[in-house]
């Protein structure tokens, strides 16, 4: 008997759906057993560089101080990580302005392809020439939830090279979801959660995907001893797929608790922008905790940025204002005013995370967020000394401090690593075997600073 007999419409009408009703937690451990932690990561992008003065903390090591910026973070000081003397290597050449090549390669660690976007100074350039480091990682521990990532973005309303940090592979940009109804109703709007005993409401779709489970099983089970050792290993591996449905279905975190639907809002106002970024943190986190996905982007406007924070007070458009000096009167207290405000959504992130245990640990204890720009310094563009910032990541590097990668040879000349080194070691801290990231012409391997 062939294996195409199997009633496939029956298979796929269980499988089809059960993501947008029902968590699947295949790495999740039976209740009272014992797992591994699960690892989440998050890239987050805002645009048109830092102002140094406010960023880099005074000190060395872990006796650091944190400077203006950071102040938001203070709660969480033991576990971010400042990297310096970090460069964009691979942004020095291929198409485009510095802003363009600056966001393609940013978490790609690949030039840019040729293509009719414009920047400022009349460049032209294509999208990124290559996967993201959050889809690399998605597609290695994102396979077993229900969304292999998030895609998220406030403001991040242009379809343009400037506009998308997230790339499934070369030249193929994942657009952000940018209103939070719309990312309820994708992951929850048809999520059933535990009661407070822990026990599953009924559900008479969940009761439905299990009759069908059951009779798909008992067709696949009635077959084992009549097919060919080919189609028997077929057959193992759908039933196997079937096993793990079931029990994805009887597992759902108590830690996960539906939220209340977010009012529409609108993704191009900068009235609602606050409210918008900070339901898409605590979306997020809810997300993280009904292990719904484990890998996300975030990103805060694009490397255009014409836009204004006036909830700071801060009515300069940010793009024009980072192209002034950064000890500027005007521009320079607006500008850090904004990275600030930044930094308050990391840590209303990690709030959020920390509130949740799991385990003998957080959430925030197993997540590790990896956040910078596509410019250094927005008045000259520069793609040296990035400002890097990790939050996390605790289980692999030492957190809480202060990184210098940069190493001086015996003739007094800085030599700096490139950032696709580092983003080789953000594969390694979320359990990737990899040696090499982006264009190998500039990887060295895992960041050694970081050891």
């Amino acid at each position: 008997m062939s294996l195409r007999r199997i009633d496939r419409r029956l298979f796929l009408r269980a499988a089809s759906g059960l993501a947008v009703a029902i968590p699947l937690l295949p790495s999740l451990r039976a209740r009272g057993q014992t797992a591994a932690p699960i690892r989440r990561f998050v890239t987050m992008y805002t645009p048109n560089g830092q102002i140094h003065s406010a960023w880099w903390p005074t000190g060395t090591g872990t006796d650091i101080t944190l400077n203006e910026i950071h102040q938001p973070l203070a709660a969480h000081q033991s576990r971010l990580t400042l990297l310096k003397n970090v460069d964009l290597k691979s942004a020095a050449g291929g198409p485009g302005g510095p802003h363009q090549r600056g966001i393609g390669t940013l978490f790609t660690g690949q030039q840019l392809q040729e293509g009719e976007f414009v920047d400022g100074c009349g460049s032209r350039a294509g999208w990124a020439n290559g996967i993201s480091i959050d889809q690399a990682i998605a597609n290695a521990i994102g396979q077993s939830t229900p969304y292999a990532s998030l895609e998220l973005g406030v403001r991040a309303t242009e379809n343009d090279v400037q506009g998308r940090i997230a790339y499934s592979a070369a030249g193929a940009p994942l657009p952000p979801i940018l209103q939070p109804l719309d990312l309820y109703n994708r992951i929850f709007k048809d999520l059933v959660v535990p009661d407070q005993n822990g026990q599953m409401p009924a559900d008479p779709m969940l009761a439905e995907r299990r009759s069908v489970l059951d009779t798909v099983g008992d067709q696949l089970s009635a077959l084992e001893g009549k097919v060919s050792s080919e189609d028997k290993q077929k057959l193992d591996a759908h039933l196997t797929l079937v096993r793990d449905v079931e029990r994805r279905l009887a597992q759902v975190p108590l830690t996960c608790t539906k939220p209340g639907v977010p009012a529409t809002l609108d993704p191009n106002s900068e009235t609602d922008m606050p409210m918008i970024a900070q339901l898409e943190i605590d979306l997020l986190s809810i997300a993280f905790a009904c292990d719904l996905a484990r890998v996300a982007s975030f990103e805060v406007s694009t490397g255009l940025n014409r836009i204004r924070y006036p909830w700071l007070n801060s009515m300069g458009e940010g793009h024009p204002l980072s192209h002034m000096d950064p000890a500027d009167p005007d521009a320079h207290p607006q500008l850090v005013a904004r990275a600030a405000w930044h930094a308050g959504l990391i840590a209303r992130l990690f709030d959020n995370l920390a509130a949740i245990s799991e385990g003998d640990a957080t959430i925030a204890d197993n997540t590790l967020l990896v956040w910078c720009t596509e410019v250094s310094e927005g008045n000259v563009h520069s793609h040296t000394n990035m400002p890097f910032l990790l939050m996390g990541g605790g289980w692999h590097f030492k957190t809480g401090r202060l990184v210098d990668a940069g190493v001086t040879d015996a003739m007094g000349n800085l030599k700096t690593p490139s950032h696709v080194d580092l983003l080789v070691t953000l594969q390694n801290a979320m359990g990737v075997d990899a040696q090499t990231f982006g264009l190998p012409a500039f990887c060295t391997g895992p960041l050694q600073a970081l050891a």
